[in-house]
C-alpha cells in the first residue's frame, strides 16, 4: 500500500527551499490565526450576555501597542516577501552550463527537444545532476507546463 504524502517527492535544488517556504508561510499564518481567534473566544466566554464582567468605558488608547501591531506583521510580511524573492530568485536562474531543451506546447501535447537532437512528447527526461533550462512557447493558446517534483510552474504562451 502507498505511503501518504503531504508533497511530491523532491527531483530539484530548489525544491526543498520552496517547501520550506511553504511550511514558514502555514506556520505565520496558523500562528496570526490563533492571535485573533484565541481572545476572541475569550472575550465571547468572558463578556457574555449575563456575566458579571465590567463593562465600563476603557481608556482612549495605546500608542505602542497599536503601532507594534501594524509594525510588526509588516516586518513579518516583508522578511516573507524577502525569502520568497530569494526562493525565486535562485528557481528562476539558471546556471551558464544548464542544458538546454526546446518546449513547444500544442493542443493536447507537448514537443521537447533536446539541444543535441532527441525529441521526447509528453515527457522529459534529463540527466541526474544535470542544471536544464527549459525554452518554452506555445503554437496556440495558454499552456501551463508544471513538475510537482520541481515545484516549478510556468505559464506559456504564444
Amino acid at each position: 500500500m502507498n505511503q501518504f504524502r503531504l508533497f511530491p517527492l523532491q527531483a530539484s535544488s530548489g525544491a526543498a527551499q520552496v517547501d520550506w517556504l511553504y511550511f514558514g508561510l502555514t506556520a505565520m499564518m496558523l500562528f496570526f490565526c490563533a492571535v485573533v481567534f484565541l481572545p476572541i473566544v475569550y472575550f465571547l466566554i468572558r463578556y457574555r450576555r449575563g456575566s458579571s464582567a465590567d463593562r465600563s468605558n476603557s481608556s482612549s488608547g495605546n500608542n505602542l501597542l497599536e503601532s507594534g501591531w501594524t509594525l510588526c506583521p509588516l516586518v513579518i510580511s516583508l522578511g516573507f516577501f524577502t525569502w520568497g524573492a530569494l526562493v525565486y530568485y535562485h528557481v528562476e536562474r539558471p546556471p551558464r552550463d544548464a542544458l538546454e531543451v526546446q518546449v513547444v506546447a500544442k493542443q493536447w501535447m507537448w514537443k521537447l527537444q533536446h539541444a543535441e537532437g532527441k525529441k521526447e512528447i509528453n515527457e522529459l527526461h534529463v540527466p541526474l545532476g544535470q542544471a536544464v533550462v527549459l525554452k518554452m512557447t506555445s503554437q496556440d493558446v495558454i499552456h501551463s507546463f508544471f513538475i510537482p517534483a520541481f515545484r516549478v510552474k510556468q505559464d506559456v504562451v504564444p
